[in-house]
């Protein structure tokens, strides 16, 4: 396929039907803001220890076939189908292939394209190195932007982005978004029409091309209208970014970091708070979060409700180099990034490893997924709540037994208020009886309590693939594999999700009404 007829597909996909597409993406979710605006979505907290698993509203899961192949993929309650789509190594519409490592994913646009429903994602690729230029994502390609094109250590950066479009309940194209980047794990979504692309390095090397990594990066929806811009948004930080997520109400972003033991929850304070592509490159303020009047406060334990007062202090340089500093959380020395260096020296508090993160209401969800058998304590994975308006930090979520929740990483929120979670476990820690045999999506009850929702149940053999035309390289037990990038659609019908191994999305519909979600 020549250069040029992947572009022109592409176009022709966006538009559907021959429906006219509006020439920008400029405008906002607003169904999706509206309608989790208005859900409850603050648990009812009910003090204890920690959380217990209890039974799901939507029923026990059973194999379900996937709609697109026929395999049973991942496990459901009763009512629930999905279709499959994207999978590593598939032909996208572009005529590149998927790459794998699916991760972090956000839903960037929601319209009416003529009599049509179109839904644009954009889908994180958490790849890191190869000794292959033609590894890194939109290789080859002009259209497709790349941010480093060099070598460090004598290796490329070939992880990125794919979008993704969904219409009128099908899978009808996807295509590269962003290369050059080195893990880019989570991210979130704007209001305008693009997704934050967030690496998870922690690293001082610069690359042959002069480049350095751990940074965020801007993906529009559509980048045959306008490319995605290669730099980043220094601005944000130079760390093991995880999750973004933007309160709508005040223009501020909050971010998560997966640096164990050395990290906090940060707020970055846009000097344009209008928004708009690149509108994050005009700069701003990042801060990080710090208990009053307790200074470095250890929170990797903590018992549920379990409430802190909490306030911020600022980060003179976000671009600043990594170091190994001694921690009084640990009573050694750690490795701290440039910004969480100057946050714990002006008094931040740290987390095991934070994670997922979600803003609904006036509050701000994260996940620490860590999970642990040693000191300060058994632990496997909490989620926190701050309430902006009284700076109120409260363990919603506390589990200390795998059964629990096992290393709760994305996080989504959906429109009716419920709270998803997807598990990203292994098989050792506190509580691991009765053996662990896959990793789950799961949710969280009004009262802290948590409950399965959904199972991995990828374990097939290359002669099962290919007969459905699926590589056979991604044969193999995965069920022990993470679940990642859970968004729900605005009307609140469907579900996106990952199996981040052998890297396929799915979209789940059923009847959400019957639970929490």
């Amino acid at each position: 396929m020549s250069s040029q007829n992947p572009d022109f597909s592409r176009r022709r996909l966006l538009q559907g039907s021959g429906a006219a597409v509006a020439a920008a993406f400029g405008g906002p979710i607003a169904a999706l803001a509206t309608r989790v605006a208005e859900a409850s979505v603050a648990p009812s907290c009910q003090a204890a220890t920690a959380s217990a698993l209890i039974d799901s509203p939507y029923g026990p899961t059973a194999p379900v076939a996937d709609l697109t192949t026929g395999l049973e993929l991942i496990e459901l309650p009763p009512g629930f189908s999905y279709k499959s789509y994207g999978w590593t190594g598939d032909t996208m519409s572009d005529g590149l292939v998927t790459p794998g490592a699916h991760d972090g994913m956000g839903v960037v646009v929601s319209r009416r394209v003529g009599r049509s429903q179109e839904i644009i994602l954009v889908r994180n690729h958490e790849r890191s190195t190869s000794s292959n230029a033609a590894n890194i994502v939109g290789a080859g390609r002009n259209s497709v932007s790349k941010y480093d094109t060099g070598t460090t250590a004598g290796v490329y950066q070939i992880g990125g982005n794919t979008n993704l479009v969904w219409r009128d309940g099908n899978w009808v194209g996807s295509f590269a978004s962003l290369g050059g980047l080195n893990r880019p794990c989570a991210g979130g979504a704007t209001t305008w029409g693009s997704w934050l692309s967030n690496e998870e390095i922690r690293s001082n090397s610069v690359s042959t091309t002069g480049k350095r990594h751990g940074y965020i990066f801007e993906v529009p929806a559509d980048i045959s209208l306008r490319a995605a811009n290669p730099e980043p948004i220094v601005a944000m930080g130079r760390m093991a970014h995880e999750a973004s997520a933007l309160d709508p109400e005040t223009g501020y972003w909050y971010l998560t970091e997966d640096q164990g033991n050395a990290n906090t929850l940060y707020r970055f304070r846009p000097h344009n708070l209008q928004g708009g592509l690149d509108s994050l490159h005009a700069g701003g303020t990042l801060q990080g979060l710090a208990v009053r009047g307790v200074a470095n406060a250890d929170l990797r334990m903590t018992t549920l409700c379990q409430e802190y007062i909490c306030e911020w202090v600022d980060i003179a340089d976000p671009d600043l180099d990594g170091a190994t500093v001694f921690s009084s959380a640990t009573g050694g020395n750690v490795s701290m990034s440039g910004p969480f260096r100057q946050a714990w020296a002006n008094g931040a508090a740290t987390f095991g490893a934070n994670e997922g993160c979600w803003v609904a209401n006036g509050v701000v969800y994260f996940t620490d997924k860590q999970v642990s058998t040693s000191a300060p304590g058994a632990r496997a994975g909490r989620i926190w709540a701050l309430h902006l308006a009284s700076m109120t930090l409260k363990a919603i979520f506390v589990s200390n037994s795998l059964q629990v929740g096992n290393s709760p990483d994305n996080i989504c929120i959906s429109p009716r208020g419920g709270l998803m979670f997807c598990e990203d476990g292994g098989t050792s820690g506190p509580g691991n009886v009765p053996a662990i045999t896959s990793q789950h999506l799961k949710v969280l009850h009004p009262n802290g309590s948590s409950y399965v929702f959904a199972k991995h149940n990828f374990n097939f053999t290359s002669a099962q693939l290919t007969a459905v035309g699926k590589s056979g390289s991604l044969a193999g037990d995965r069920r022990n594999t993470e679940w990642a990038g859970c968004v729900f659609s605005p009307d609140g019908r469907v579900l996106f999700v990952n199996l981040y191994t052998p890297g396929i999305t799915l979209a789940i519909t059923g009847p959400w009404e019957r639970g929490t979600l």
